[in-house]
């Protein structure tokens, strides 16, 4: 037995002891930031297949939401090409879906990437999305829904500490948004951990109630 011991320790020593993976030859110190910027050439990536690119997106989200504040600073640079992706026309619903999902991860928490997709017309595109028929003909329906559920998930991550961005959603979205979201709301949202559809109609109320007391102050200050 030690002899075969023996024989497999010198073949270790001969052939893999000494053997080294080739250095990885890092875009940024920072190897989380590396990733980020890795996956940013792919999403940029004109001649990559768009589901490839939407992948790409995604996994920035990803890297963003656990890589911390200047993960996030990085990530806002490649808010607009996510924008892009989504507005080509005839792209599939499991496309947009990764594309959701990366600006989920890059504006999670971020006050600063909320905003800037903000004033990239992303609330526009959102509400576009949930106004889409949900059996069309060249995509899968289930693929639709699935987008639009992803679409409440984002309206809540981007109104999170935001009011403005709520505000704006009341006031642009108005019935018609609360329409959509009910009937998201009524849909089982197995695997999520709450209904987000349900969520953001709470918000909504929410700052429709402050909209109605500030007009009530004011109603009241008037006639004094």
């Amino acid at each position: 037995m030690g002899s075969k011991f023996s024989k497999i320790a010198a073949w270790y020593n001969k052939h893999i002891k000494h053997e080294r993976e080739p250095a990885i030859k890092l875009i940024d110190p920072v190897f989380h930031h590396h990733k980020i910027k890795t996956y940013g050439i792919e999403l940029r990536d004109p001649e990559l297949p768009l589901e490839d690119r939407a992948t790409a997106a995604l996994y920035i989200g990803l890297l963003t939401y656990t890589g911390g504040v200047n993960a996030a600073l990085l990530a806002s640079e490649y808010i607009q090409d996510m924008i892009n992706i989504l507005l080509m026309p005839d792209t599939s619903g499991e496309v947009r879906t990764y594309v959701l999902k990366g600006l989920c991860g890059i504006c999670y928490l971020s006050y600063l990437n909320q905003n800037e997709a903000k004033d990239r017309h992303l609330m526009e595109i959102l509400l576009a999305y949930l106004d889409e028929d949900e059996n069309p003909e060249d995509d899968d329906p289930l693929d639709i829904i699935t987008m639009k559920l992803w679409v409440c998930y984002l309206m809540t991550v981007v109104c999170c500490n935001n009011i403005p961005y709520l505000r704006l959603f009341n006031e642009v979205g108005g019935q018609k948004l609360r329409k959509s979201l009910e009937s998201l709301s009524k849909l089982e949202w197995f695997s999520w951990p709450q209904n987000y559809a349900k969520l953001m109609l709470a918000l909504l109320a929410y700052q429709e109630q402050i909209k109605e007391s500030l007009t009530g102050r004011a109603k009241k200050s008037s006639l004094q």
